[in-house]
Formats: structure tokens, sequence, C-alpha cells
């Protein structure tokens, strides 16, 4: 099986600092998906020249992110995210999203 992973593109709003999606991220998102089975681990990419950013999400594959996310555990886990997705929607704006599979296994082979 593939890694699967999920990439959506972000852009900061106005009035916010990349150093309060950092914190964000480091301090609240990232231990929250460590409770996550399956899930391999996040990524934080800004975009060259812009306000953009990449947040990824990296699975064992798509099999195991759609058992994760189906599971009647992941709806226990997502309603306690509420509170973190909402501090997030105040400093992102949506722009885009698409998922992947890893085919050659580049995230680990040089």
């Amino acid at each position: 099986m593939a890694e699967f992973i999920t990439y959506k593109r972000w852009a900061l709003r106005d009035g916010r600092e990349e150093s309060e999606l950092v914190e964000l991220v480091r301090k609240e998102i990232m231990p929250h998906f460590r409770k996550l089975q399956g899930c391999l681990g996040l990524g934080l990419r800004r975009i060259e020249g812009t306000r953009s950013y990449l947040a990824l999400q990296y699975w064992e594959s798509r099999e195991r992110w759609s058992e994760t996310t189906g599971s009647d555990y992941y709806r226990t886990w997502y309603e306690e995210y509420l509170p973190i997705l909402d501090r997030w929607d105040e400093i992102m704006q949506f722009e885009e999203e698409w998922d992947a599979e890893d085919l050659l296994g580049t995230s680990n082979n040089c």
C-alpha cells in the first residue's frame, strides 16, 4: 500500500502572522493529531513569495485514512478538535485541497 498524503492550501488572513500559525500547529494541532492511529505526521510549507501555505497530512495508506476517519473514535476526536479548528480559521483562509498517493516512497528514499 502506498503512503497517502492530503494537501490543503491556506492563506494567512490580513493582520495575522506566521508565528501565530506555527505556534498553533506546534502546540495544539500536532499533539492532537498524534492521537490518531495511521497518521504518520503533519507538514506545513510556506509557498515562496505568497502568504499561502500547504498543510499536509501523511497517512500509512488511503485505506488506513478512510478507516480512521470513518471510526467512532474519530467522531469523538473531531469534536474535541473543533475549538482548535476555530482558532485555525481565525488565522487562515482556505484556498484549495487535493490528495495523492506516494507511489515511489519518496518521503524516505534519499
